[in-house]
């Protein structure tokens, strides 16, 4: 399984083959209808990947990331661009099951 921060340690050379790779893989975000985006996919981002930080692209905002911080089996909070207001970051928090608890709006 590729981790969503394998994307750091990739050389310029093996750039084409990686995402090749890891479009096939199902924690790949490549945008709405991913797997972050239902409930069930975030519980199993949740439950699969172990409690730490990660950093994916942003596909609506190129040049910016969407920040997954992950307790593995307890929850998430997702941190991206605001798809109401570019200048404000959203954060919404998870529950185990991939459902929201709540969000909240700071300065990007």
């Amino acid at each position: 399984m590729i981790e969503p921060n394998d994307v750091m340690r990739v050389s310029d050379e093996d750039w084409e083959e990686f995402k090749k790779k890891a479009a096939q893989d199902e924690l790949y975000y490549s945008g709405p209808g991913d797997l972050l985006d239902t409930p069930e996919g975030r519980a199993k981002f949740c439950a699969r990947n172990e409690s730490g930080l990660f950093r994916k692209d942003d596909p609506a905002y190129p040049g910016y990331k969407i920040w997954v911080f992950n307790n593995q089996g307890q929850g998430m909070v997702i941190k991206k661009r605001s798809r109401v207001d570019p200048a404000l970051m959203e954060d919404i928090e998870y529950d185990a099951s991939g459902a929201e608890i709540s969000k909240s709006f700071e300065p990007a």
